[in-house]
């Protein structure tokens, strides 16, 4: 496993010195653009491989009691095979055309990774949700991986194949003038725009289908009810002694040994000294009663994940979710130092998202370092598995202009500009990339099931 050994952190860019305004690095970005070939950005060709030869890098990282249940969830459909090979596409993507145009990605901004959530003051927020892929790359990584998503959602759900592949070239013009839009707002507005549901509606546009609307409605109204309160009765119970548990139901949710648990509270002190004067005041208030290992996701199946249940003095209860934070690696290179991962992982979500989780932290403890949120308060995500042609196309409209604002946060985001103004045809050849990669995603998804039935 090939160690690359520079200094990983989501502030680590190439200096912006030699640009004095958007203007010149919009003029950088066209230039960049204008030696660029349409094979370049839309060519690829499909290999015939193992997959498991590049996910073998991650999987020495992950509990390999929970492979079976991971390759399970990933085994159910193309698109769930794909949320859990990140790796795999990083792996392709980085060994074909890059623009060299940085930014702060989210390194997994498919479809399934946008959802609601609340903001300090209980707003309810639409955003990115997932950060455990998120470094300094190009930005392309980020629209190709969300643009291959898109093509297996709109499969998946029989919508028209012409239709989905026009769809996507508009969603691309969309991106490109989410960030002229961005460009032009005052850099301070631009900053802290929050993602409200409101906000998101009037800068950008109104959801006009009946369908959208409706669909959007009733996961507002359930992301609304799954506060604090309900998360804890519906993940724990009152045991015969009276007291408040978890609700074991293993290989899932377990007990850990003693050794985890003295871990596990070490690490939690840890925590809580770093966070923020207020919340480590509340969490002065409180006493932790119950911790179990809980496996949530696809992608995020075999890391270490902990959920403490927390009683405050008055009698209610809270739950955190301590998941482990693991080096970013393509397949072939670990990029980063395990001791880094957890603090990578938390700065780059109080980047990319308009507004992160009060509770949102990190600690290091028995050589592994752990990132620390709310598990599950007012958290809500739109059924792909609902979505008809109109509602769609205005969900991956939306959350394209989601992205486009996590990517105005880097210093060099307006040569993103300038590289899609540079020639008429980048829609097109993004587009045509990513279908031409789902083909890929669609063999390796074969052959995954093929091995998997092969080896038992």
């Amino acid at each position: 496993m090939k160690k690359n050994n520079k200094k990983f952190d989501p502030y680590n860019f190439e200096s912006t010195n030699n640009y004095e305004s958007h203007s010149d690095l919009i003029k950088g970005g066209k230039q960049i653009g204008k030696k660029t070939k349409k094979k370049d950005v839309g060519d690829y060709k499909v290999q015939k491989r193992n997959v498991f030869d590049i996910l073998k890098v991650r999987e020495k990282m992950l509990v390999k009691e929970l492979l079976p249940v991971k390759y399970k969830r990933m085994s159910e459909n193309t698109f769930a095979f794909f949320r859990g090979t990140a790796d795999v596409m990083d792996y392709d993507l980085k060994n074909g055309y890059q623009s060299t145009i940085e930014a702060i990605i989210c390194g997994d901004a498919h479809l399934a990774n946008f959802g609601f959530y609340a903001s300090k003051d209980r707003q309810l927020l639409f955003d990115v949700n997932d950060f455990d892929e998120s470094r300094v790359n190009m930005w392309e990584y980020d629209l190709k991986r969300f643009l291959v998503s898109a093509f297996l959602v709109a499969e998946q759900q029989h919508l028209p194949k012409d239709h989905t592949k026009k769809c996507l070239q508009d969603a691309v013009k969309s991106y490109r003038k989410a960030l002229q839009n961005l460009a032009a707002l005052p850099a301070t507005d631009r900053l802290l725009f929050s993602n409200t549901v409101d906000n998101i509606v009037n800068t950008f546009g109104s959801i006009k289908n009946k369908h959208t609307k409706k669909l959007l409605k009733k996961t507002v109204k359930t992301a609304l009810t799954k506060d604090s309160e309900y998360t804890v009765k519906k993940h724990t119970k009152i045991g015969k002694d009276g007291k408040r548990k978890f609700v074991r139901n293993p290989p899932v949710t377990k007990a850990i040994s003693k050794t985890d648990y003295s871990n596990i509270m070490k690490g939690y002190k840890d925590y809580c000294k770093q966070s923020e004067s207020n919340i480590e005041l509340f969490l002065q208030q409180c006493k932790v009663v119950d911790i179990v290992r809980h496996s949530v996701g696809v992608g995020s199946v075999g890391t270490l994940c902990y959920l403490m249940l927390l009683q405050n003095y008055d009698g209610t209860y809270f739950i955190l979710q301590v998941k482990q934070a693991l080096p970013i690696t393509d397949g072939k290179t670990v990029y980063s130092d395990s001791k880094d991962a957890g603090t990578n992982i938390v700065n780059s979500q109080y980047i990319l998202q308009s507004a992160s989780d009060p509770f949102l932290g990190k600690f290091n403890i028995a050589g592994k370092s752990f990132y620390v949120r709310q598990f599950k308060d007012m958290k809500g995500s739109i059924d792909l598995t609902k979505l008809d042609w109109d509602s769609f196309k205005e969900y991956v409209d939306v959350c394209i202009i989601i992205l486009a604002h996590a990517h105005s946060q880097s210093p060099k985001f307006p040569m993103i500009i300038g590289y899609l103004e540079s020639h008429d045809w980048m829609e097109k050849e993004f587009v045509k990339y990513s279908k031409k990669y789902k083909k890929q995603v669609e063999a390796d998804y074969k052959d995954f099931l093929k091995r998997l039935k092969k080896n038992g």
